[in-house]
């Protein structure tokens, strides 16, 4: 991928991270200086160089642990107050200016990085064997510290998208998904009265298209519907929809009504369905794979990750297991190959008039695992009992902020007189809930999976029965050694692995204290750990 340019800006943070007043003192007396630091468990050189009038460029090199001595190591990461720097292009010099320590938490000295040797994968770990890069932070209470080195790219500048005239047909469509593509976004936004906008990394990035018209929404969004979608919409002023470019991938893409006239919200599909390892995701999920019946839900917010993992699991079950998977999907994302089972994908809408027809129909065409694209409402939700309580496995998404309120709100789509039944067959079918969240990685590129994951057992079935969801997070927060684990000791785990930001972790966390102890109890047994090796 061909990424902007660096800007000033950004390369004035760059420098800033990595260097000291008096490395400053060296580059502007010597005209450059050379760096060394160690970035997820890899060695780096790097040199900066002062170029007239006023500026610098910054080269890196990769290098090999024997390279260096401990003494040389030492020496580098034990380096001094961190400067800030100040970039004048119109002058003929770059300059250092002392640190102040009123400013925010943010801009304090650097702490020592790890020890020079790569951590353990679950060093002080709970969960996710992610690589281990230091702590971000001296303690969870926010008087904090910037990490050893911590380069953000950020994406403040605009892009420009490719130009596209005011003849807005299905190919200039097309040119806009291709833009996305490029950028690397997950979401496109096309809406009266404002540029497309693209979401990179979970933040929405300007763009430097021209702002569209009402008339120009409707042109371009009509020409890629089908007729019987755009008899769809033209009825409820919303519709669903795949979307496939040749070469370029698939979109789902939502049209829909609102004050200024036609908008559409437009995600990309990738087309390969990653491994729970290429998506980052805990390998304890795989347990999923081998349940042979119950309901599983997978709940979040919008763009949580919630169909990619659903993915990611029926197509290592596809890959390792002789079943029949039939899923119901508006539209139909993933597209799955037939390997050791048989995929069978309907899409709602097309293949079948609703998600309670298609799974009142798939009682009779015999699968062992059937995906619900979204449990909706009652009479989809009381399917979808029904089938697990027959001998299926479900795999099913709702949008629920936690999980206490994914099993509240199964129970609530009920009618009243219907509850106790619901709570009773809930409390014997329900197999799991995973609860989902993307953040930002620390570096400000990339995107990190959070989860918690609900098993149920004894105790969960219980308070389900018995109508006491109140109690739920305290049963949740004991059941580790059953195979649960909750957002914040997850969280925490991330964090201590600098995969996220304090901030993030501490904003997603649903109990802050809970979180702060967590990893306070991380860093005590990364201590304990480097005590035992001595």
């Amino acid at each position: 991928m061909k990424l902007p340019p660096f800007s000033e800006r950004q390369l004035r943070v760059f420098v800033q991270e990595l260097t000291t007043q008096d490395d400053l003192a060296q580059l502007h007396r010597d005209g450059q200086i050379e760096l060394h630091y160690e970035y997820l468990e890899q060695l780096y050189a790097c040199l900066i160089k002062a170029n007239d009038p006023g500026g610098f460029s910054v080269e890196f090199e990769v290098r090999e642990p024997e390279q260096y001595t401990r003494s040389e190591y030492e020496h580098e990461v034990q380096r001094g107050a961190l400067g800030q720097l100040e970039f004048q292009p119109s002058s003929d010099s770059i300059r250092s200016v002392s640190w102040d320590p009123t400013a925010g938490a943010t801009d304090g000295p650097p702490m020592m990085p790890p020890p020079f040797r790569p951590l353990t994968p679950n060093e002080g770990g709970l969960l996710d064997p992610a690589p281990s890069m230091g702590l971000s932070r001296e303690g969870p209470t926010g008087a904090g510290v910037r990490p050893a080195v911590a380069i953000h790219y950020t994406r403040d500048e605009a892009t420009a998208p490719p130009d596209f005239g005011s003849n807005l047909s299905q190919q200039e469509f097309q040119k806009l998904l291709l833009w996305m593509v490029e950028q690397e976004a997950t979401d496109m936004h096309i809406t009266p009265r404002f540029p497309p906008t693209l979401r990179v990394d979970n933040v929405f990035q300007p763009s430097q298209a021209r702002t569209l018209s009402p008339e120009e929404v409707e042109k371009l969004l009509y020409s890629i519907l089908k007729p019987h979608e755009r008899a769809h919409f033209e009825e409820h002023n919303s519709v669903d929809l795949g979307y496939q470019v040749s070469g370029l991938g698939r979109f789902r893409i939502n049209v829909f009504r609102q004050l200024y006239g036609m908008s559409a919200a437009i995600r990309l599909i990738k087309s390969a369905i990653g491994s729970l390892e290429d998506l980052n995701l805990p390998s304890e999920l795989l347990w999923i794979t081998n349940q042979q019946t119950g309901l599983v839900l997978f709940t979040g917010p919008t763009g949580s990750g919630k169909s990619t993992t659903m993915a990611a699991l029926m197509e290592q079950m596809n890959r390792t297991r002789q079943l029949h998977i039939l899923t119901l999907e508006a539209p139909i994302e993933y597209l799955f190959e037939n390997r050791k089972s048989l995929i069978q994908q309907r899409e709602v809408g097309t293949h079948t008039p609703s998600f309670e027809h298609g799974l009142r129909d798939a009682l009779r065409e015999n699968p062992d695992v059937i995906m619900v694209g979204e449990l909706r409402d009652y009479e989809t939700a009381q399917m979808a009992l029904a089938a697990s309580e027959t001998g299926h496995l479900i795999l099913a998404t709702m949008h629920a902020a936690t999980t206490n309120n994914a099993i509240s709100r199964l129970i609530d789509v009920f009618p009243d007189s219907q509850k106790e039944g619901a709570r009773a067959m809930i409390a014997d079918t329900l197999t799991a809930v995973v609860n989902m969240r993307l953040l930002t990685h620390v570096s400000g590129r990339g995107l990190v999976p959070a989860l918690e994951m609900l098993k149920n057992t004894h105790a969960v079935s219980t308070v389900i029965r018995d109508g006491k969801m109140h109690q739920m997070r305290q049963v949740l927060s004991t059941a580790s050694v059953e195979g649960s684990w909750t957002f914040e000791r997850y969280l925490a785990n991330l964090f201590l692995k600098q995969q996220i930001s304090y901030e993030d972790g501490l904003r997603y966390a649903p109990d802050k204290r809970v979180f702060d102890q967590m990893i306070e109890a991380g860093r005590k047994r990364q201590r304990k750990g480097r005590d035992g090796r001595k």
